[in-house]
């Protein structure tokens, strides 16, 4: 009996040292340092301040165009007008003369300005930038629940690989107990030799699982840490926060589907409204536009190389409105315009499969929720029956009331039955949450955590 209770003490100890010796650990909070140090993360909304950048641009075209130009000219050949100078005599005459106007060198300067007044093209192209930007928040938020969607993962791997340990734990208690008690009764000369063997067996069996999902628990705290950027140590001492997996937290999430949180379908309308948007672009470029333009400026006439000949330069300036109006245009309007019409069709198309697959395994993961409650509310009746028939079969054994063979046997079958258990837990947490996240109810259920 000494071996007995070391075995014990010992097992305790290792098994509950941990969760006595750190701090809590809450899913909440892995998420929100999985967010904080991600680099891919860090990437996407990178993208969306460049996308508000490239709004901002597109908007500026409002803005006055304001700029300075310069040029100085050698005139090789200068231009000649057929002035009728007879019309200028007292008696008008048809007399006609060639007249050379301006210098051999000429340069002018000035500032011109153009303001926008009326200019359709710029507000569908600002109107473009903002789905863009829409579009780049809507990728920030995809990989921001896939990262969420992981950690919560690992952290139902780490509640499944505590149940394993504990289970382990309990299953090599009862086998050192088992062991000792056969060899207790081999040395009494009730028990055969094989037996005993058998039990010796059984608990290195138990062992070796124990050993095997203490393990398993430490790698999946290395893969945490991983996601999160938290101190392994942190994580291996610490004592993690289950409560989120209670039946009431997950329920409570569970939300007919909401299609406008669901990325997948939020990204394909905003891209065939993108397609539609693009359409109004191109219709765009045969209105209108309306301009104040500006110039304010000198030239200088010279014969001869004198860039700065005194009494040679002359002001000048203009303002006034200015409309522009295409007609013809080398590239086909008429052609873009049904392509785009075309790739916003295939795309609404997509759209609609995409809601209908999102409500059909909706349902199917309902259905399935609802079979593995079932077969997990039976397992947990069966794990009670079996733990009640192995304490009475361990005294009645020691009574000599039953052989040892029938012992071993509830002993194993009560060690399959709480595996299979864990295993239908588990199972039923990863369902409820991929029907959360399939509802678009994730966010929903991360902020019933705070």
């Amino acid at each position: 009996m000494k071996s007995i209770t070391l075995s014990i003490i010992i097992i305790l100890l290792i098994s509950f040292s941990n969760g006595l010796s750190g701090q809590e650990i809450k899913l909440i909070a892995l998420i929100d340092s999985a967010l904080a140090n991600k680099g891919n993360i860090q990437a996407v909304r990178t993208d969306i301040e460049i996308a508000k950048l490239q709004t901002s641009s597109a908007y500026q075209k409002y803005l006055p165009d304001l700029s300075l130009s310069y040029n100085y000219r050698y005139n090789p050949v200068i231009p000649t007008q057929i002035i009728p100078v007879g019309q200028f005599n007292p008696v008008p005459t048809d007399e006609k003369r060639p007249i050379k106007f301006g210098t051999d060198w000429q340069q002018n300067s000035g500032l011109n300005l153009y303001q926008p007044i009326i200019d359709f093209s710029i507000k569908s192209r600002v109107a473009e930038s903002r789905i863009n930007e829409k579009l780049k928040n809507i990728d920030a938020a995809a990989a921001e629940r896939d990262l969420k969607l992981e950690v919560i993962k690992s952290f139902t791997n780490i509640w499944l690989r505590e149940e394993q340990h504990l289970s382990a734990a309990l299953d090599t208690l009862r086998t050192s107990r088992t062991k000792e008690l056969f060899i207790v009764k081999s040395k009494e000369g009730k028990v055969l030799k094989t037996e005993v063997n058998r039990a010796i067996l059984n608990h290195n069996n138990a062992l070796s699982n124990y050993v095997a999902a203490s393990s398993s628990l430490t790698r999946e705290k290395i893969y945490m840490g991983f996601l999160t950027g938290i101190y392994l140590e942190i994580l291996l001492d610490g004592t993690f926060d289950f409560s989120p997996f209670s039946d009431d937290v997950l329920k409570k999430s569970n939300k007919d589907p909401v299609l406008d949180s669901i990325p997948s379908v939020k990204s394909l309308r905003l891209r065939a409204e993108l397609f539609e948007q693009q359409q109004k672009s191109e219709r765009m470029k045969y209105r209108p536009t309306i301009g104040f333009e500006g110039f304010l400026g000198a030239n200088q006439y010279t014969d001869t190389f004198n860039p700065f000949l005194s009494g040679s330069w002359y002001g000048s300036s203009y303002m006034g409105l200015s409309l522009r109006f295409q007609i013809l245009s080398g590239s086909s309007t008429r052609n873009k315009v049904s392509q785009l019409k075309l790739e916003e069709k295939g795309l609404k198309s997509k759209l609609e499969d995409e809601m209908n697959s999102v409500g059909n395994k909706s349902l199917l993961l309902t259905e399935e929720i609802r079979q593995i409650e079932y077969q997990a509310g039976l397992s947990k009746q069966n794990i009670a029956l079996y733990e009640e028939n192995l304490s009475l079969n361990q005294d009645r054994f020691d009574k000599g009331q039953i052989n040892a063979y029938d012992l071993l046997t509830d002993e194993i079958d009560f060690q399959k039955e709480q595996s299979k258990f864990n295993e239908k837990r588990v199972e039923l947490v990863y369902k409820q949450i991929e029907l959360i996240n399939n509802s678009g109810a994730l966010s929903l259920f991360i902020e019933n955590l705070r």
